[in-house]
């Protein structure tokens, strides 16, 4: 919804509006808001006759890490990485050994051949609500 502007949004929701009594729900995303856009997109909802806007979504102003994403992969990199006084050599190193990590392979538990088995329990004993029973007052 980012790559549409938001002009183009309000336009259709113009449109829509004759036919609608009461206001509609709409959602206006920008990419980059300032108080100058926000003001015009704002004015021009007003000038073509909208009634109401709902939310207004905009992108965060930080990102959170994402922790399964490779840095190295598709240009994605923390913004500290990105600044001009962060070396452009850095290169992080993965690895899917886990014995070059440091990390312990932990044996998966054993289970033995005598293990318990549970009975099944019947429960047509127990009083239980039928969606076919017309007269039940909790399926009403």
């Amino acid at each position: 919804a980012f790559e549409l502007e938001p002009r183009w949004l309000i336009e259709c929701a113009s449109r829509r509006q004759k036919w609608i009594d009461m206001g509609q729900s709409l959602n206006l995303y920008m990419r980059e808001p300032s108080g100058r856009k926000l003001h015009d997109m704002y004015f021009l909802a007003w000038r073509k006759g909208l009634k109401t806007t709902y939310y207004l979504r905009t992108l965060a102003a930080t990102q959170i890490e994402k922790s399964t994403v490779d840095i190295n992969k598709f240009g994605v990199q923390p913004r500290w990485v990105k600044s001009k006084s962060a070396s452009s050599e850095i290169l992080v190193n993965r690895t899917d050994d886990p014995r070059e990590t440091g990390a312990e392979l932990v044996p998966a538990p054993h289970i033995s051949a005598e293990a318990k088995v549970v009975p099944v329990t019947d429960v047509s004993q127990y009083k239980a609500c039928s969606i076919t029973d017309p007269d039940c007052e909790a399926c009403q």
